[in-house]
């Protein structure tokens, strides 16, 4: 079963019935008061025709089982369908397929109104909404969430039910079976192909037989969908337990909300104390942690994440729907793997702590713990890439830091490996911290003196740049390849897919035009060094590929 999980901006408009009820018979509603004196044509009409709803006479309204309607004026084929009774001041002109009921002259039509919906609600929608509330209160007392309510649900409407959030994930589900199961799933994936600004109105409004939706309403939009197994329209029986349902879901989402913000705003406050380098006591730390769920008392590895759109340079991701379901999704696949962390969105970043609590790592090396820890975070990019589809995650792992009371390092390292990353380009990858090398050290002077790096790139890589952008060679990209290799003279030609002479001429270019010879073991550092200045600096040369080449 898909567990996909956002707020609808509108939701679709609904017609409800006037009133809603359980069953009555004709004979029932001819001992009502107001219909004193009222006559049925034709006069033999079966009494014990059964009646469940009442409603006007209106050629839009949907279809309902069982239901007396009530004509103002002269009442007339084609009846609604559903229709068993029909209810009017003057008798048709043609007979009818169903009985009618000729009110007496002068009886006001608000007590008739009044007097039949009170037979009907007796027998059925008020008492039935009665004991579905009565139901409902109790499992929100127990605090068996959704899944307690949708239970409940599905007895009292003998047939599956499934209630689903405001971007169609699936809160609850009982009494399905795998078809039905399969069928809801796709119509969550079509419904998601419309975007994510549009996706519940979509699947409410979507054909699909023997299904009844039903909107969940909070206090300004729809925040989600009770789904039945039942074909539309809901009786009245059904629809007073949806509506008690949805009213019993709002509340729940209402705790759920304040729950998640009261533990976000304790996580929020715990982790900017350690990113603001605070000194932060270590068992009041730990015990703070484990009032979240989380045990640090044995340290953690730090990963820091944000989402780009690969797209959009700089734009800054907002949704506060997309948002929390993406840190929804980052806390179930870290919780997975890594139980008793500390995952939190604070900032327009993803934060998590991950401690080395499962049994594998409790006598691991730190390498083998961050090692662990960059695996759980290539995990979870790939296990988001649905949950923000067109954005990228970008994740940043610190070394294992085993004192609590220095986690706020952690913090420190990760964050500079996200910066460092960005800067490069491994956007939508991850970095470790100890990868970073040298490029934390020019990061440094770069964040500080950004002015001396660029002079340093002036004087070491920009004539090698310049020379390329004129002339179309591939100097930077030769030198890059060369020192990758350790000054290995054949294994640059068989990467470059160019002659050892070749390379050997553009290394002796490079010595030309930068001034630096690159077998000498200082210039070789500054050349390398220029090389990390120019990226994080931003500057790119455009790569050519030597098999084009003449």
């Amino acid at each position: 079963m898909s567990t996909k999980a956002s707020k609808a901006k509108t939701s679709p408009e609904r017609k409800r019935p006037e009133v809603v009820s359980g069953g009555a018979t004709l004979a029932d509603l001819l001992a009502v008061p107001a219909l004193a004196g009222a006559r049925v044509v034709p006069a033999d009409a079966n009494p014990d025709v059964p009646v469940r709803s009442l409603t006007l006479a209106d050629p839009d309204a949907p279809p309902q089982r069982s239901s007396i309607v009530a004509f103002p004026d002269v009442p007339r084929a084609p009846l609604p369908s559903g229709c068993t009774v029909v209810l009017a001041r003057v008798p048709p002109a043609e007979p009818l397929s169903v009985p009618t009921v000729v009110v007496r002259r002068g009886a006001p039509w608000g007590a008739v109104l009044a007097d039949v919906a009170a037979v009907l609600s007796a027998g059925g929608g008020l008492h039935r909404a009665a004991e579905a509330r009565d139901k409902f209160r109790r499992e929100l007392l127990e605090g068996t969430g959704y899944p307690g309510l949708a239970s409940v649900a599905s007895d009292l409407v003998g047939a599956g039910v499934a209630i689903l959030d405001d971007y169609l994930d699936i809160a609850a589900v009982t009494g399905l079976t795998e078809s039905q199961e399969r069928l809801l799933d796709e119509a969550i994936g079509r419904a998601r192909g419309h975007g994510p600004a549009s996706i519940l109105g979509p699947f409410i409004e979507m054909e699909l037989e023997d299904l009844i939706r039903f909107p969940i309403e909070g206090i300004s939009d729809t925040v989600g969908v009770i789904v039945v197994w039942r074909p539309p329209p809901p009786d009245p029986d059904q629809f007073a337990v949806l509506t008690e349902l949805g009213v019993a879901c709002t509340l729940e989402r209402a705790r759920d909300t304040a729950r998640m913000e009261t533990e976000a705003r304790l996580r929020g406050e715990l982790i900017e104390e350690l990113l603001a380098g605070e000194a932060v006591n270590r068992d009041s730390l730990v015990r703070r942690a484990r009032n979240l769920g989380a045990d640090l008392s044995g340290g953690a590895v730090a990963i820091l994440g944000r989402l780009h759109d690969p797209h959009t340079e700089g734009r800054v991701i907002t949704d506060q729907r997309l948002i929390r379901r993406f840190v929804q999704q980052a806390q179930a696949t870290i919780g997975l793997s890594w139980p008793l962390s500390l995952v939190e969105w604070d900032a327009g970043q993803l934060l998590c702590l991950l401690p080395p609590t499962p049994e594998e790592l409790r006598e691991a090396s730190g390498e083998e713990i961050e090692a662990a820890a960059t695996t759980a975070a290539e995990r979870l990019l790939g296990a988001t890439r649905e949950t923000v589809p067109g954005l990228a995650l970008t994740l940043a792992v610190s070394r294992f830091t085993p004192d609590a009371d220095r986690l706020g390092a952690a913090l420190e390292e990760a964050r500079l490996a996200l910066s460092i990353g960005e800067r490069l380009g491994r956007v939508g990858d991850v970095i470790t911290f100890e990868e970073t090398g040298t490029y934390k050290l020019l990061f440094q002077i770069f964040a500080d003196r950004p002015d001396e790096l660029a002079r340093f790139y002036e004087q070491t890589l920009a004539p090698l740049v310049h020379y390329d952008e004129q002339y179309q060679t591939d100097l930077v990209g030769t030198l890059s390849t060369y020192l990758g290799h350790d000054g290995n003279l054949a294994a640059t030609a068989n990467t470059l897919y160019t002659h050892r002479h070749t390379v050997r001429y553009r290394l002796d270019r490079i010595a030309e035009l930068s001034g630096l010879d690159i077998s000498k073991t200082d210039d070789r550092e500054k050349l390398s060094l220029g090389l990390k200045a120019m990226r994080l600096l931003g500057k790119r040369v455009a790569e050519r590929d030597e098999r084009d080449s003449p």
